[in-house]
């Protein structure tokens, strides 16, 4: 970002289905994300940023 001289206008983050590691053993974490709620608050936040 710096060498494109881009600045931070916010933040956005959601659960992700996991397996590396040790979390590969109990079949992984967060099975099902994202889901639609999670895209929902994604296009919500983006819209946030473009008003």
């Amino acid at each position: 970002m710096k060498e494109k001289h881009a600045k931070v206008i916010g933040k956005f983050g959601c659960k992700g289905y996991d397996t590396f590691g040790p979390f590969k053993l109990v079949g992984g974490i967060a099975k099902g994300h994202p889901n639609e709620k999670d895209l929902e608050a994604a296009v919500n936040f983006m819209a946030e940023l473009q008003s």
